[in-house]
C-alpha cells in the first residue's frame, strides 16, 4: 500500500456519539485492518467474561480467588496462550454463551488501558466522574492477586498463536474518567479470526457510511503511522481535535497492531 503524500484533501465529519469514541482498528498479522464498532464487540453473545460491581461474576481468565494470568496482566496487547484456555482440571474451556465454542489462542487487547492513556490527556484534573462505578474492591485486596504461568509451560508465552483470534477487554462503563490504581467493572468479548475476516477494513468492502476515497485515506493512515512503524497500540480522543477536522482515523479512539509480534 503507497504512502499517502497529502491527507488534507479528505477529512471526516466527526458524529457527536459516544459509543462511536470506542471502535477499534485492528492492523491483522495478514497485513489486513479490521475494524470493529463498539456496538459489534460489545454484543453479549460475544462476552466471555464480566465482573461486575455487583452481581455475580462470569469467570474465564479470572479465578476464583480473584487472581488474574500474569502474562495478561500487564501489557495493553499482549497472547493468549494455551494455558490461559485450560480450567485447573487441566480441561479446555468453552465460550459461556456456546459451549461447544472451544476459544483459541489468539491475542489479549486490553481497552482499560488504552483509554486511561486516552482520558489522562483531557481530564488531568478532573476528579473521577465514575458514582455508580465504584471500584471492584475484592479483586485489589490482595497483593498477590496474580498467577504465574507454570515454569514447564512458560515456552508457550514465545509461541505465535496460529491465527488472530481476539480477546477484547472494555470498561462496562467505557466513558467513565479512572484511577489509574484501581479496578472497575469490564467485560471480555471473544471475536474469532473469522469474524475478522469479516470486519475488514478495505475499499474494496463496502460501507453505508464512508467513501472507497475515505477508507482508502484511512487505512493509508493506519499503515503509514502504525504498521509501518510498527507502533503496538494508539489511544485518540477526537474531542480534543473539534477544530481541526483530521482524517477518518482519527475520529476512532483504539488502534491494536498485532504485527509486532510477528518475527
Amino acid at each position: 500500500m503507497s504512502n499517502v503524500t497529502d491527507l488534507s484533501s479528505i477529512y471526516y465529519e466527526y458524529e457527536h456519539d459516544e459509543n462511536t469514541l470506542q471502535d477499534v482498528f485492528i492492523m491483522r498479522p495478514n497485513g489486513k485492518i479490521a475494524y470493529l464498532p463498539y456496538a459489534f464487540y460489545t454484543d453479549p453473545s460475544r462476552v466471555i467474561e464480566s465482573v461486575p460491581v455487583e452481581g455475580e461474576a462470569q469467570r474465564f481468565f479470572l479465578n476464583e480467588h480473584g487472581a488474574y494470568p500474569f502474562n495478561l496482566a500487564g501489557p495493553a496487547v499482549s497472547k493468549v496462550i494455551d494455558w490461559n484456555l485450560m480450567d485447573e482440571k487441566g480441561n479446555n474451556k468453552s465460550h459461556p454463551q456456546d459451549d461447544t465454542l472451544k476459544p483459541a489462542t489468539g491475542y489479549f487487547v486490553d481497552l482499560r488501558r488504552f483509554s486511561l492513556d486516552r482520558q489522562a490527556m483531557i481530564f488531568v484534573a478532573d476528579e473521577a466522574n465514575y458514582p455508580d462505578d465504584q471500584p471492584v474492591c475484592e479483586l485489589s485486596k490482595s497483593q498477590a492477586n496474580y498467577e504465574l504461568v507454570p515454569a514447564d509451560q512458560q515456552d508457550q508465552l514465545k509461541a505465535i498463536p496460529k491465527e488472530d483470534n481476539l480477546y477484547l477487554v472494555y470498561f462496562q462503563h467505557p466513558n467513565k474518567t479512572r484511577s489509574i490504581n484501581q479496578c472497575y467493572s469490564y467485560k471480555v468479548s471473544y471475536i474469532s479470526a473469522a469474524e475478522l475476516d469479516a470486519c475488514e477494513f478495505s475499499p474494496e468492502v463496502p460501507s453505508e457510511k464512508r467513501t472507497e476515497e475515505e477508507i482508502t485515506t484511512a487505512a493509508q493512515h493506519l499503515e503509514t503511522y502504525y504498521g509501518d512503524t510498527r507502533i503496538q497500540a494508539g489511544a485518540l480522543n477526537p474531542m480534543d481535535f473539534q477544530s481541526s477536522p483530521l482524517p477518518i482515523v482519527c475520529a476512532t479512539c483504539y488502534v491494536a497492531n498485532l504485527r509486532t509480534f510477528s518475527s
